[in-house]
């Protein structure tokens, strides 16, 4: 037995409970590396806290996200792993916005603390104006090339290599439903959300995103496009409520 072991040994049998909690303290540690590693690179809980994305993610769901479809992102770098499933207009996607700045470490290790405490991450602010979270989800409905207009709450997008602008729920791989009623009171202006845009095109990885809720939060019509390396995860589901399972 080596004179380390034995030493660790002696101190374990004359302090028992301390003991117990150094062993505790390294195993909450291994944990946490766990958890930050799925986090980053496999499965993501989120919980959503504001109307944005209504009638599709209510207030109070519990979604299932993950970044593996389109290539996990390596923390801090611009830098990201191979993925299998390319964007689509329609996908529902976290992602950084703008407005959040750049990501440091003290900020995103404090991100994983809270996440690994109560075991899911919040989205989208009650408040337009609390900018507090580093994360939100948007619907996508401009790919890379694409041409851009905004009318009446609507995207209008010309698909590169065409001649036309067609709706965004036309080009959607699957449907999904506007909300085009005005704000709540207390909300951004309503003029700051019923506007049309000049044409916009979109750049190499360049994407517009939107919110199901056109007057309920910002996105891509105010921010402008955003660029691939913002978009962390892909949304897969929504695990609860029960009686949401699966949307």
């Amino acid at each position: 037995m080596s004179k380390k072991r034995f030493e660790y040994r002696f101190y374990r049998e004359r302090h028992p409970f301390l003991a117990k909690i150094r062993k505790g303290i390294k195993y909450l540690a291994i944990l946490f590396v766990g958890y930050m590693a799925a986090q980053t690179f496999f499965i993501q809980t989120y919980r959503v806290d504001s109307i944005a994305m209504m009638p599709s993610y209510k207030p109070g769901d519990r979604v299932l996200a993950s970044p593996l479809p389109i290539g996990a992102p390596i923390p801090f770098t611009h830098v990201r792993l191979p993925g299998f499933s390319p964007l689509r207009r329609g996908d529902v996607v976290v992602l950084r916005p703008p407005y959040a700045g750049e990501e440091t470490l003290l900020g995103e290790v404090f991100q994983w603390m809270a996440g690994f405490i109560t075991l899911q991450n919040t989205w989208e602010t009650k408040k337009p104006t609390d900018w507090i979270r580093s994360r939100v989800i948007k619907r996508i409905v401009g790919l890379p090339g694409d041409t851009i207009r905004v009318r009446n709450l609507e995207v209008l997008v010309k698909p590169k290599g065409t001649a036309d602008f067609v709706s965004e729920l036309s080009l959607a791989f699957s449907p999904y439903t506007l909300e085009k009623e005005g704000p709540r009171k207390g909300n951004m202006p309503e003029d700051l959300y019923r506007m049309e845009s000049e044409e916009i095109l979109l750049g190499e990885d360049e994407f517009f995103v939107a919110s199901d809720h056109r007057s309920a939060a910002l996105d891509s019509r105010v921010w402008g496009a955003i660029r691939r390396e913002q978009i962390r995860s892909k949304v897969l589901f929504v695990y609860w409520p029960l009686h949401r399972r699966g949307d």
